[in-house]
Formats: structure tokens, C-alpha cells, sequence
């Protein structure tokens, strides 16, 4: 969501509604997308305070909404682009984590993410210090029962099996860990292990794929905000309007579409949409 170069908040909230949307989960962008500086932690505070706002504003207009805030793994390796040292962006990540966590246990926010792995090809330095950042987020969100969203590469179950692992470490509760824009062939063994698969709608018919598997997951519309990439991803209004035609058409069934929006969305965040 931006409220700065976007169509904003209430905007997206009204268009949402107006196609029967209820809730939405509002997830920090990069600190880039607002002209703010990376790597400075003064600015990553003024993302998650925008982020926050968003998420008001988007309920003041009649859609429920929660914030979810972090800094996306991008940032991670742009850091380690700039010449940063392994332990400078490790630090810095960290610090971002600590001040969401704290955001988070005054209220203001549900949970941490962005946070991840990049889902292009990058080296091992940026891989193992990614999961440095991932176990750091998962210990501080398991203290106050809060969820993680996570950016990752697309590489099945084993990606899977390597944020479970994590998970398993970290000792979060499994289900408040949510695996974005996740792949048909990731979306039995995130279930499996406990994790949620959150699938797109309107990409490459992931959410057609992901059907047979059972209402095992949520969904998502990956919206920016961004008017120069509009056709990117779809939109929250699109994506609540294509969701009932699913059921229209026989795709899926009213309560297969009441387990992914509604049910699903309770357990995971802890909160009644009743």
C-alpha cells in the first residue's frame, strides 16, 4: 500500500469493499518505494509507521485490517552491493526486527515481514546471512505470538523443508509462519509441516492448481500500489471479484472459499472477521 505514490489507502479500501472485500493484511514495501533511504534505520521507523497508517486508514474506511511490517531480503543484499560488511547488514537487519517487534508488542502491528530470501539466484553469503535474519525474526514473533511473512525463492519443498527447519529451531508456532506468493508444488509440503502457503490469484493459474490440494492455504493479491506497475500483479478488487466467480462457475465451493478468507485468516492472526 502507498499512500505517497499510489492510489492510497482508503482508495484501495474502497474498490476492495465495493467487490465484497472484508480484510486485508497491509505489508511494508521497500523503504525505496517511498524514497527513503536503505540501510538507515531512521527510515525503515518511517516505513513502518507508514505501513501502520495505511493499515488505519484502510479500517477507517470500513475494511478490516492489520499491519504486518519488516525489511524485504532485497535490502539484505543491496546493503552487501553497497560494501557493506556481513556483520554491518546482519546488525542493521536485526535492529529492523528489534524495532518491529517493539511496534508489535505496543500493538500496532500484527506480525514481521517482509522478511526472506531473495527469490533470484544470489550467493551463499547473502543465502546463510537471509536465514540468519529469518531465525532472528521467527525467535522475536514466537516472544509475542505474532506471525512472519516471508519473500522466498520458488523452489518447492525444498524450500519447504528449510524454513520448517528454521521454524523447528526458532520454536514458533508453525502456522503463524506464512510462505508469500507460494507455488502449487510448495503448497502440500508447506501444509504438511504445519506452515502456511499463501497463493496468488490471477498468476499463471497457481490458484487453479492449488485447488485439488484442499482449503489448505490463504490468498493473496501481491498489490503495490504502483501506478508504473499496474499490470504487475492483481489488484485486492480483482482478486475478491475473481475469487467469486470461482465459486459461480463450480471451482470451488462456498465453504472452500469461507475456510481460505475466513477461517483460515482467524486461526493464523488470532482474530474473529465474524
Amino acid at each position: 500500500m502507498n499512500p505517497v505514490g499510489g492510489l492510497g489507502p482508503r482508495e484501495v479500501a474502497r474498490r476492495f469493499a465495493s467487490r465484497g472485500g472484508s480484510f486485508m493484511v497491509v505489508v511494508s514495501l521497500l523503504t525505496v518505494d517511498f524514497g527513503l533511504n536503505v540501510g538507515d534505520l531512521s527510515d525503515v521507523e518511517k516505513l513502518f509507521k507508514l505501513t501502520i497508517e495505511s493499515s488505519r486508514m484502510v479500517s477507517e474506511a470500513g475494511v478490516k485490517s492489520v499491519a504486518v511490517i519488516g525489511v524485504h531480503p532485497a535490502e539484505c543484499n543491496a546493503l552487501l552491493e553497497r560494501g557493506w560488511g556481513r556483520n554491518e547488514v546482519r546488525d542493521h537487519m536485526f535492529k529492523a526486527i528489534d524495532l518491529a517487534a517493539r511496534l508489535i508488542r505496543q500493538g500496532e502491528a500484527v506480525g514481521i515481514g517482509e522478511v526472506g530470501r531473495p527469490h533470484w539466484d544470489v550467493g551463499t553469503e547473502v543465502v546463510d546471512l537471509c536465514n540468519d535474519v529469518i531465525l532472528h525474526a521467527f525467535e522475536a514473533a514466537r516472544d509475542l505470538d505474532a506471525v512472519v511473512q516471508l519473500h522466498l525463492e520458488r523452489r518447492g519443498a525444498e524450500t519447504v523443508e528449510s524454513i520448517a527447519e528454521l521454524a523447528r529451531r526458532a520454536n514458533i508456532k508453525s502456522h503463524k509462519v506464512i510462505l508469500h506468493h507460494a507455488a502449487p508444488d510448495m503448497v502440500g509440503p508447506a501444509a504438511s509441516r504445519g506452515l502456511t502457503p499463501s497463493v496468488p490469484v490471477g498468476r499463471k493459474g497457481e490458484f487453479e492448481a492449488s485447488v485439488p490440494l484442499g482449503p489448505i492455504f490463504v490468498v493473496e493479491s501481491d498489490f503495490a500500489d504502483d501506478v508504473k506497475r499496474t499490470g504487475s500483479v492483481i489488484p485486492p478488487w480483482t482478486m475478491a471479484k475473481k475469487l467469486r466467480e470461482y465459486v459461480s462457475t463450480g471451482l470451488i465451493e462456498e465453504k472452500f472459499l469461507d475456510t481460505i478468507c475466513k477461517e483460515n485468516i482467524e486461526r493464523i492472526y488470532g482474530l474473529s472477521l465474524t
